[in-house]
């Protein structure tokens, strides 16, 4: 059998190596990484690449593969997680991973948090903001953020957006203006501006779909020198050294974690493989930050680092969520 990968790096869009605007890519170390994982479960790779090469493939009849992996990201649409699997159904291919439903709700920080707060799921207070002059915009978050008994520091962050791009922790109405006029400008989307939550920032990686998926354990991520992260940045992401590891965690929380991670991914209809990203306040209270049904499978990451603490390898988490895959399509 043959699984296809999809994916996209910074150079097929012309977006430079060290562009802290948009750099939500693949590495292709990172490829090569899942395509070994790939070998190791018995089955070939394929290297698609973006959706524009897939698109090409479809049309030429030329997919060369039984099953597609998607990790494609896309740029400079809200739909763009949603592209892929959309253009996977219209022809019937077979693909892991989560529909283009679930890729564009979760793309929507503010109606992904609706649906939580919905479920009863802890998620910080703040207000959304759509898209528009950065001034009036500014005006409108303060008045609002005072109605609802939100101080300085609040966290900005785009609302479409992934891997921290345009999230800034800001103290005064000066550095909150910065911060929309940033994302206005470079991404053209509406913002959110919530309540900062002081806490260490926990991850959850799932594994399956409906009643059969599980939480394979709770991570966390460390600087180097293994202090806590507290607003996980992108420059951090992008030019630190951080450490996987697995954090003591009381019994409550932890069962918190697993169990608001499981409501929020079975109900938004997520498949094969999720991850939820919590803050831990100093309460010891779990708070849901945002959910994402396509989070990377890289060397020494979430999936990987989980995975370790109960005697797994890579390779079998991997298998485990192309199986997945397999069992819904009847492969």
């Amino acid at each position: 059998m043959r699984i296809g990968i999809t994916y996209d790096l910074r150079e097929d869009y012309g977006i430079e190596r060290n562009s802290l605007v948009f750099a939500d890519f693949c590495h292709p170390d990172e490829i090569g990484y899942m395509a070994e994982g790939i070998r190791r479960n018995g089955f070939e790779p394929v290297m698609i690449g973006n959706m524009y090469h897939l698109n090409e493939r479809i049309q030429n009849h030329d997919l060369g593969c039984d099953l597609v992996l998607v990790c494609d990201e896309g740029i400079s649409s809200r739909n763009r997680e949603a592209i892929v699997p959309a253009l996977l159904e219209l022809n019937r291919i077979p693909y892991i991973g989560s529909d283009a439903y679930c890729m564009g709700l979760s793309q929507n920080k503010f109606h992904t948090k609706l649906v939580a707060e919905a479920l009863g799921i802890r998620c910080p207070k703040g207000v959304y903001e759509p898209f528009g002059e950065a001034g009036a915009a500014c005006a409108a978050i303060r008045s609002r953020l005072r109605a609802a008994g939100i101080a300085y520091p609040v966290v900005v962050k785009p609302n479409e957006e992934g891997y921290s791009m345009g999230v800034f922790l800001v103290h005064s109405d000066e550095e909150l203006e910065e911060a929309v006029q940033y994302n206005f400008e470079n991404y053209r989307e509406g913002v959110l501006a919530e309540e900062y939550i002081r806490g260490k920032e926990l991850y959850a990686p799932i594994i399956g779909s409906g009643e059969e998926s599980y939480v394979l354990g709770i991570g966390i991520c460390r600087y180097e020198d293994g202090s806590d992260i507290d607003i996980f940045s992108l420059e951090d992401k992008c030019f630190k050294t951080i450490r996987d590891e697995i954090p003591t965690l009381s019994d409550e929380a932890r069962e918190r974690i697993v169990r608001d991670s499981l409501l929020l991914y079975r109900h938004m209809g997520c498949v094969d493989f999720g991850r939820c990203d919590f803050k831990l306040t100093e309460e010891n209270e779990p708070v849901l930050i945002e959910i994402n049904p396509r989070p990377g499978l890289t060397q020494g990451g979430p999936f990987e680092n989980c995975a370790r603490a109960v005697g797994k390898t890579y390779a079998q988490v991997l298998g485990e969520i192309i199986q997945s895959a397999r069992k819904r399509y009847g492969i």
